[in-house]
């Protein structure tokens, strides 16, 4: 399994500065289990731009370069625990983009291959490495073709719940406009889990910020509820909440909007 981190800031801002210090060390520490990758994604003017290593970042002296000197004002950050035997590669490790899109995933989709039935096989062909994240990720992309991406990232983790086995397809996109995020997992897998909210995503919104993060680290989350979708627009910091559609632990309920209290931009 993985944990993820993502946020959206009126400033360009490093992650030690937007988490401080004792946080920072938290979310680090956590490489220690979650020791097969690291990856940082950032918006930029034109799309997204990606930094990632096969390495644990409580090891890595690019990750704390990253951490303390490169800022960005959206981007997301995720530690990887390879699971399904799949190998510990750059090709393996996450954020996965295509220039404009950076995406991240917590889970495990059992069998990997199921993924490739919801994509076309120009988008199939395109993937480097062998794991289930990468094929949700290549799916997204393909369903970004008919709809915008938050409806696309929904329809397809909603398509993997209905056809795979699967702890978790909780996921993050940063585009150049907006943070997106899915928490949808399988109540059963986390019934396993020794830790609590193991699957929840919790956000925090602060005067400068809105920060995005699985569980384990921090406080002052508010958590999302399964079948949750979230998106921060970059321009406004807007936070809006929705309920998925199309899996059957899921209700539907209203959707709601908060605008973090921040100068603007």
């Amino acid at each position: 399994m993985c944990r993820l981190l993502g946020f959206v800031s009126n400033a360009p801002i490093t992650l030690c500065d937007l988490l401080g210090e004792q946080e920072l060390a938290e979310f680090v520490a956590l490489s220690q289990t979650h020791g097969d990758g690291w990856g940082v994604a950032r918006a930029t003017a034109s799309g997204v731009e990606v930094i990632k290593a096969a390495e644990a970042a409580g090891e890595s002296a690019p990750f704390a370069h990253v951490a303390r000197s490169l800022p960005a004002d959206l981007g997301i950050v995720h530690l990887r625990w390879a699971t399904l035997g799949l190998g510990v590669t750059s090709e393996n490790t996450h954020p996965f983009t295509d220039g404009q899109i950076a995406f991240a995933h917590n889970g495990s989709v059992k069998p990997p291959d199921v993924i490739d039935a919801l994509m076309p096989a120009t988008f199939a062909s395109r993937r480097a490495g062998t794991t289930d994240s990468e094929r949700y990720f290549l799916a997204t992309l393909a369903a970004a073709q008919e709809v915008e991406i938050a409806r696309a990232l929904e329809r397809t983790a909603t398509a993997i719940a209905q056809r795979a086995t699967f702890t978790s397809v909780n996921a993050m996109i940063a585009t150049r406009d907006a943070l997106h995020v899915i928490n949808l997992f399988n109540p059963a897998a986390e019934a396993k889990e020794a830790a609590p909210h193991y699957y929840r995503m919790g956000y925090r919104i602060t005067p400068n910020a809105v920060v995005v993060a699985s569980s384990g680290w921090g406080d002052g989350w508010t958590f999302l509820e399964n079948g949750d979708v979230l998106t921060v627009e970059r321009a406004t910091l807007a936070v809006h909440i929705h309920r998925c559609e199309g899996v059957p632990w899921v209700s539907r309920a209203g959707a709601s909007t908060i605008f973090a209290d921040t100068t603007s931009r």
